[in-house]
C-alpha cells in the first residue's frame, strides 16, 4: 500500500512540475505573454483561445479553437502570421464569411502565432 501511495504522489510531483515549468516558459519568454494577451483581447471575440477564457465566443457557432488549430497538419508560425495578417472578409454580408481584419502590429500578428503554436500538444 505504501508503495502504490508513494507512485501516486510522485506521479502528483511530476505533473504540479510541469505544469510550474509551462508557466515560468511562459513568463520567461515574453512574447508568448503578449501573444495570450492579445488572443484573449481579440481572437477571444470569436475563438477559444485558451480552456480558461472569460466570455465564451460570440460567433455561434465558433471559429475553430486555437488547439484545434495548432495541431493541424502542417501549421507552421508564419503561415498562421500571414492568415491574420492578409485573411479579412471584404463585404458585411459576402459569404461564406471570412475573418474579419484584427488589426493587429505585425510583431502582435507574430506573438498571436507563437501562442497559438504553444497549445500544440507534444
Amino acid at each position: 500500500m505504501h508503495g502504490k501511495s508513494m507512485k501516486i504522489g510522485m506521479g502528483v510531483l511530476a505533473l504540479m512540475m510541469a505544469a510550474g515549468t509551462a508557466k515560468s516558459e511562459e513568463r520567461a519568454n515574453p512574447a508568448l505573454a503578449r501573444g495570450e494577451h492579445i488572443a484573449r483581447l481579440v481572437c477571444s471575440a470569436c475563438h477559444n483561445v485558451a480552456a480558461d477564457q472569460e466570455f465564451p465566443p460570440l460567433l455561434n457557432p465558433a471559429a475553430p479553437d486555437f488547439r484545434e488549430i495548432a495541431n493541424r497538419p502542417g501549421i507552421t508560425a508564419a503561415g498562421v502570421r500571414h492568415f491574420v495578417m492578409t485573411t479579412h472578409w471584404n463585404a458585411p454580408h459576402a459569404l461564406p464569411m471570412r475573418m474579419p481584419d484584427p488589426m493587429l502590429l505585425p510583431e502582435d500578428a507574430d506573438c498571436v502565432a507563437r501562442y497559438l503554436l504553444s497549445l500544440r500538444k507534444p
